[in-house]
């Protein structure tokens, strides 16, 4: 998938000449640009334009120095593993002044439907008879289609559960329009990227299916099955804890076959991209010569980010725009001592020496001493070498842990105390193997039985710094009735600044406000509203 990202993709540049251009007999000069019909001549053409679907996530994971810092700030701050070295990032960690014309909210929300737009392109494409008709693959149609749901079917998933009244947008756009939909309403929007999921589960080949030298890193079924476990867990948690919705969950995980859980820090170890625990992956790369982290990625000759941000946890100088991010007091304090997982995670020592992460270094006054290591560990860490900005080691978007412990909760919830627990243990069992010597440690021991307290507690110290799940977490375990965040103060919410500053209100900052842009621009929104608290 790294080579397979080089060759994509511009498929938005050419969908605008369309309806631009007509024919004339008093005009015979050839367009400088390829017009949509001409482009999809070959199997290899329509390989790139899927490409481009997954190349969407560039301008998410990458540093976007132009926009921010990207979406880290929104997937990091609120929850309550990971803090912000500067106590004025009051929206996000305090939830101080959030409204609808925060960059981040409007970053997040823009780079989403810009990645749904490219798969509404390319699953209407695939579907035209001129294109079907160059496929020499057989089967390839299939999957490709399967691809594309299960992407578009990702970024449904994460506008529900952030922003819930996002308009549903499942159509490519030809007019104004079209563009210009209502608000989803309750389960709509999950509920159909349950749909497409359940669909792309049985269009998707194996793993195996991949070429790994050239297409490594494309979904496969169980892909699909393991975000499938995330929808169903998270629809039963907003829905009284449904146990039908839990028992889909099960039947998901149990589809699951061939993935097994590795060294607890090969999964953020460029060396070991794509390994057996991995169920999707962003694939990070670079360009030939170097990225652009001011540009998009449009990958032309001025190329833009094409790989990955992750110097919001180091010192390096490029990021000013993000500031630096570390472990809070509370997570810090979960961890058991001897817990092999824990320096894999943040540690008494920083990285970046004159621009090195491989070489540690003293630690410094900040988060108590400590760095968050996860993705910049010395020795498994890479980036691009000329500005050192973008790493190529891949965002583990979709990892077997994170769905076995989801799968313990729906063990449980259903009255399978004995699977729930297997599945925590597994999870333990694991860390103990994960020290950097090969040893086997002591700690975290066996649980000799579960409660829905221990998988929180499990899923706090596995998941800690991995980006749209902490807060994820928490906001639906409180719908479930699992917890109540309304009780909370702010440092149970790992809040390490003046409780002054902190306002966190439920329900209003249960999810995030629709941007301002979209209010502005879309009457049908306007007409319904920001979501509650934000009007």
């Amino acid at each position: 998938m790294k080579i397979y990202r080089y060759i994509g993709i511009v498929t938005l540049m050419i969908i605008c000449f369309t309806g631009i251009f007509s024919c004339s007999s008093e005009l015979d000069i050839k367009p400088t640009s390829e017009l949509e019909n001409e482009y999809f001549e070959s199997e290899l053409r329509i390989q790139e334009g899927v490409g481009a679907c997954y190349a969407a996530m560039a301008n998410m994971y990458g540093a976007l120095l132009n926009d921010g810092g990207g979406v880290h700030e929104i997937l990091f701050l609120p929850g309550d593993d990971i803090t912000h070295q500067d106590a004025g990032r009051a929206a996000m960690e305090a939830f101080s002044g959030l409204n609808s014309t925060n960059g981040q909210v409007s970053t997040l929300w823009t780079r989403l439907y810009q990645m749904i737009y490219r798969c509404n392109f390319i699953l209407e494409k695939i579907e035209e008879e001129e294109v079907q008709a160059v496929y020499v693959t057989p089967g390839l149609y299939e999957i490709n289609k399967g691809e594309v749901l299960f992407l578009r079917s990702w970024c449904f998933y994460r506008l529900w559960d952030f922003f819930r009244k996002a308009p549903l947008q499942d159509k490519r756009i030809r007019t104004i329009s079209e563009a210009l939909l209502p608000p989803s309403e309750g389960f709509q929007m999950l509920d159909k990227a349950i749909e497409d999921l359940e669909l792309a589960a049985t269009l998707l080949p194996e793993e195996t299916y991949w070429p790994l030298e050239t297409e490594r890193g494309r979904a496969f079924s169980e892909s699909a099955y393991g975000l499938l476990v995330k929808c169903y867990t998270l629809r039963a948690r907003y829905n009284s804890a449904n146990s039908e919705d839990y028992q889909k969950a099960i039947t998901a995980f149990e589809k699951i076959k061939t993935r097994e859980l590795v060294h607890f820090a090969d999964n953020f170890d460029y060396h070991h991209e794509n390994n057996k625990e991995s169920l999707f992956e962003y694939q990070a790369s670079h360009a030939t010569e170097q990225d652009n982290a001011w540009l998009d990625n449009n990958f032309g000759g001025g190329v833009g980010q094409m790989g990955a941000m992750y110097h919001y946890s180091t010192s390096h100088w490029s990021n000013y725009m993000s500031g630096i991010y570390g472990p809070t007091k509370k997570l810090i304090s979960a961890f058991e001592n001897g817990d092999p997982r824990k320096e894999f995670t943040f540690a008494n020592y920083t990285t970046n020496v004159n621009g090195d992460v491989t070489v540690p270094t003293p630690p410094w006054d900040k988060f108590d001493n400590q760095q968050l290591m996860k993705y910049v560990f010395p020795g498994r860490c890479w980036f691009e070498p000329v500005w050192g900005i973008n790493s190529t080691n891949n965002t583990r978007l979709l990892r077997y842990a994170d769905i076995k412990l989801l799968a313990a909760e729906a063990y449980l919830q259903t009255g399978d105390q004995a699977k729930a627990l297997q599945q925590v243990n597994d999870i333990r069992e694991r860390a103990r193997r994960s020290t950097k010597d090969g040893s086997v440690s002591t700690v975290p021991a066996d649980l000799t039985s579960v409660t829905i307290q221990h998988i929180m507690d499990e899923r706090f110290v596995e998941l800690a710094a991995e980006e749209g799940i902490r807060w994820t977490d928490l906001r639906s375990w409180h719908a479930a009735g699992y917890i109540n965040l309304s009780t909370w103060t702010a440092r149970d919410f790992g809040y390490n600044y003046d409780v002054q500053n902190f306002e966190f209100e439920a329900p209003k900052h249960l999810l995030f406000p629709i941007p301002q842009r979209e209010m502005d621009t879309n009457p049908l929104m306007a007409a319904a509203g920001n979501n509650p608290g934000y009007e």
